[in-house]
Parts: C-alpha cells; sequence; structure tokens
C-alpha cells in the first residue's frame, strides 16, 4: 500500500480490531499498532517502549475514527507522538515534521496487517 490511508479503511481496521480486542494489550488495535511501530525499528529510537507508544497511538486512532475523522490530523498527532517519545540524546530534537514519512508509514502498516 502507497499513499495515504483513507478515512474508510483505517475506521474499517481500528473497528474490526475493536471488536476483536480483548481488553489485554496482546489483541485488537494496540497489538497491530506495536507490530507496524516494530516494523519501523521503533526500538532503535531508545525512547519509550513500543507498547507504551501503540497505547498513546491506540487513543489518536480512536480520536480520528470517532471525531474528527481527519487522516492527515492522526498522522500529525503519531509523528507528534513519536518525536515525544523518542530518547533525547543531546538536547536537540527535529520538529514533529520529520517524524511524518515514519508516522505514515506506521498508519499504512497498521491497516495493511
Amino acid at each position: 500500500m502507497t499513499g495515504p490511508v483513507s478515512f474508510d479503511a483505517l475506521a474499517q481496521r481500528f473497528n474490526a480490531d475493536r471488536r476483536a480486542s480483548h481488553g489485554d494489550g496482546a489483541s485488537g488495535p494496540e497489538a497491530r499498532l506495536t507490530r507496524a511501530l516494530d516494523a519501523i525499528g521503533w526500538r532503535s529510537a531508545g525512547g519509550e517502549s513500543l507498547d507504551d507508544v501503540a497505547a498513546f497511538a491506540v487513543q489518536i486512532l480512536a480520536a480520528c475514527v470517532t471525531g474528527h475523522r481527519n487522516t492527515a490530523t492522526a498522522v500529525r498527532d503519531i509523528a507528534d507522538l513519536m518525536r515525544q517519545s523518542m530518547a533525547d540524546l543531546d538536547g536537540s530534537m527535529p520538529p514533529a515534521s520529520a517524524f511524518v514519512p515514519a508516522a505514515e508509514d506506521v498508519l499504512r502498516r497498521y491497516v495493511a496487517d
């Protein structure tokens, strides 16, 4: 899958994951987001754990699917989450916009998984 993720595809995946969730983090949207983050190499970022970032990302996707319905906003919010969750090794961080391609990749992988 290339290009931006459509709202319909995101909502369909998210709602299906919510229905299948057992509330344990091992199933549902959190598990799928954990796999997507792992696939882009999040472990090497040295910041927050995959599980913690995925848990926050679930909230971002829920706000998109049940609220604003804007996938571009969800991408920006995930990019900001990634920026805030990375290890700050030398006191400098790139802007959140630098994380947009990675955030788009996470959403593509989440929907395609």
